[in-house]
């Protein structure tokens, strides 16, 4: 069925697309009835309406969001011991550095710890 490249890449758009609106409802969902308001209100332009009680949370909520895609986009390596180097000129050789050093943990070793 899926020997079609078109046919394929429209049905992955489709799985993804589905799965967004899935988790965005399920988001949305979620959110207390006054933070519902204060979206649909800030949707309908209708900004005399919404309260700072409802403004603030939102406004945390959406930093939360930002702050969390910012983190996400940086480059940066965990090690295996948590620490996190920036990939800067001095970050990516000495993550290169700890790299060498280090062998990469086996699945077992991570699971028992050792």
């Amino acid at each position: 069925m899926f020997q079609n490249v078109i046919i394929g890449w429209l049905a992955r758009r489709i799985l993804e697309i589905g799965g967004l609106i899935g988790a965005g409802l399920t988001a949305w969902n979620n959110l207390p009835p006054a933070t519902q308001e204060a979206v649909l209100s800030i949707l309908g332009n209708n900004w005399e309406q919404i309260t700072l009680g409802a403004l603030v949370p939102l406004g945390a909520m959406l930093w939360g969001y930002v702050w969390s895609a910012l983190s996400t986009f940086k480059p940066q390596v965990v090690t295996s011991d948590g620490k996190r180097i920036a990939l800067s000129r001095t970050g990516a050789a000495e993550a290169e550095a700890i790299a060498k050093l280090r062998p990469p943990r086996t699945l077992w070793e991570r699971l028992t710890g050792k």
